[in-house]
């Protein structure tokens, strides 16, 4: 009989027995960039507006799109790090523009938030491995957790630890 761990691709676990299981799935994302743009005085709605939908008009998916007073932030696919460095440049050029490479790490299943278990336990997991994690968001099926670096043997283990 087959192990059905060697049945997955590294970095995602899913749950064959989807009814019974309170986690469906453990996904990890390796391919994502923060993109940050920091400008000397306040950015006005207008302006975050306007860049949101040039970025939108130019294809460009964006996740989490986030405004500071001076600041504005979002992630995108690597695969679209260049296209955007360039219309960011070349439409914003009074902003100072940072990337950095990041994973992102989603434990998916309906109702995972109601109390406070799956992510105890997931938060229990990364930090035994000083795992720095730099964001989190939970939905009512989703806790997204945002990290610099995560091996696959920890998501192995979280595999392990939140699918029953």
């Amino acid at each position: 009989m087959q192990n059905q761990h060697s049945q997955t691709k590294a970095g995602t676990k899913i749950c064959e027995q989807i009814e019974s299981s309170e986690v469906k799935s453990i996904v990890k994302s390796n391919q994502l960039v923060i993109i940050e743009m920091q400008k000397e005085e306040e950015i006005e709605e207008k302006e975050f507006y306007n860049i949101y939908q040039n970025l939108l008009q130019n294809n460009i998916i964006v996740e989490n799109f986030q405004k500071e007073k001076q600041k504005i932030e979002f992630r995108i696919k690597k695969s679209e790090q260049n296209k955007v460095q360039e219309l960011l440049d070349s439409s914003y050029p009074n902003y100072l523009l940072r990337q950095k490479e990041i994973e992102k790490l989603s434990i998916v299943g309906y109702g995972i938030t109601q109390d406070n278990t799956v992510l105890n336990r997931a938060i229990k997991i990364l930090q035994k491995h000083n795992i720095q994690i730099t964001d989190m968001n939970l939905t009512q099926s989703k806790i997204e957790i945002i990290v610099k670096k995560i091996e696959n043997t920890i998501i192995e283990e979280l595999h392990e630890k939140l699918i029953k």
